[in-house]
């Protein structure tokens, strides 16, 4: 695939959504949370922050319809909801409601899930135990789309962008594109207490020294035809490039496919990272849009207008792909990133490498924090971020993932997490209960 190739499929990708190729070796004997969260990967297409809010949703009636088909004591997210308590089938209870609230977001795909309830119903026996976990399934999931049916994730107040056109001022870096989900950053969040609440500090200032040194730095590194950036890095920047909503997901099969948790252990593990990654794309737009800051590429092509005689502008300069159609600060890309390995981390722990694909491209790391910081410094030496979007994103998503963590919605955290709340977040580094193997996503 030739890099301009590369650069339509994220332009692509930006506006209509992708889907990933799910964490090999999950079947639907498995566990119905990790198999239904695979289906979600695989088939839901969607702008990426719509997708995290969809895979939320679906992740949030799975926890609540599993805790009240097995009648647990751990508290739920949805109040208020008539629905069968204890004596419900947990596998019938989960896969009704990732159904349900599947087929209602992603009726394109509505065939194929189904397709999966089908097979994931067919392993439960008849009777009063599927009925029960039934009814939970469909109450639960018929909550969760009317709670957010009113949540502005359709624009009700029509907010659009307008540039001033002034050095700094973001522009759509796609001659007659729209700026993407201006919005967004107006929907109502899952577990924070608003979109702003972990808003990174501004951004530097155009003639400041910080803002030279990553202007400079993005300018060298991140051009389509760099000579400082070494194999590595372009590497990396090539196989985050396509990254959407759903890839934290995908890793958090990985991790934790072969953890052994209970159902309701999967359910709260992935109720918390789904969460937390939705939140995260709705603070990262909340700050774009907040800040209105311009992408590298406008930047170094009229960096001869930006007042700061230290950055010499090119107006030929390219980065190594195609920009997205939203402002530069924050990269929600290293926001997403710190918020999932933050939240995995502390779940599964960090004691062990992996390996995964995105598309045709395959990557090996040594950890969860080591993904994280690959994947932010992949947006520099692609060249569509600036060093300062990276870092302001990173730090976001460690606090956000730490409130998706701090939820008491999802009930009592099994072993590894119950370590982490009884000792606090310092022992985020200590959990080593891991001992997986190396998996990968079919790609």
């Amino acid at each position: 695939m030739t890099i301009l190739m590369r650069g339509a499929a994220i332009a692509a990708l930006i506006i209509a959504g992708g889907a990933a190729p799910a964490a090999a070796g999950i079947v639907v004997a498995d566990d119905p949370i990790l198999f239904w969260n695979q289906q979600m990967v695989s088939y839901y297409t969607a702008p990426p922050p719509v997708q995290a809010r969809g895979i939320a949703m679906a992740n949030i009636a799975m926890h609540d319809a599993v805790n009240a088909a097995i009648g647990g004591a751990d508290r739920s997210y949805l109040h208020g909801v008539a629905a069968p308590m204890g004596g419900g089938d947990a596998r019938a209870a989960a896969s009704q409601a990732a159904y349900r609230v599947m087929s209602a977001l992603n009726a394109p795909n509505a065939a194929q899930y189904q397709t999966a309830l089908d097979a994931s119903l067919g392993l439960v026996a008849d009777g009063a135990a599927k009925t029960a976990g039934i009814a939970a399934g469909n109450a639960y999931a018929n909550a969760i789309l009317a709670a957010r049916g009113s949540d502005g994730s359709t624009n009700p107040g029509g907010i659009t962008y307008t540039t001033t056109g002034l050095p700094g001022d973001y522009r759509p870096t796609t001659d007659g594109a729209a700026a993407a989900l201006p919005f967004w950053g107006t929907v109502t969040p899952f577990v924070l207490s608003s979109a702003s609440q972990f808003r990174a500090p501004p951004p530097p200032t155009l003639g400041s020294a910080a803002y030279t040194t990553a202007y400079n730095e993005v300018k060298a590194v991140g051009a389509s035809n760099s000579m400082t950036r070494t194999e590595d890095q372009r590497n990396s920047a090539l196989f985050w490039d396509t990254a959407n909503g759903s890839t934290w997901i995908n890793v958090g099969l990985i991790v934790g496919q072969d953890e052994g948790l209970s159902t309701l252990g999967f359910a709260s593990a992935f109720a918390r990272l789904s969460t937390g990654l939705a939140d995260a794309a709705i603070a990262g737009f909340d700050a774009k849009y907040a800040y209105r800051y311009w992408r590298p590429l406008t930047a170094i092509q009229n960096g001869d207008a930006d007042g700061n005689s230290d950055t010499a502008g090119d107006a030929a300069w390219q980065p190594l792909f195609a920009t997205p159609l939203h402002p530069s600060y924050v990269s929600t890309h290293a926001l997403l990133s710190a918020t999932g390995a933050t939240i995995l981390k502390s779940i599964f722990g960090d004691d062990e490498g992996f390996t995964f694909s995105i598309g045709a491209d395959t990557r090996s790391f040594t950890g969860l924090i080591q993904a994280a910081h690959d994947g932010a410094d992949s947006r520099v030496w692609g060249g569509i971020h600036f060093r300062f979007d990276s870092d302001a994103g990173y730090a976001m998503g460690e606090q956000i993932g730490a409130a998706a963590l701090r939820q008491q919605a999802f009930g009592v955290p099994e072993p590894a997490s119950w370590m982490l709340m009884i000792t606090g977040f310092g022992a985020l580094g200590g959990v080593a209960r891991r001992r997986r193997r190396h998996l990968s996503l079919a790609g």
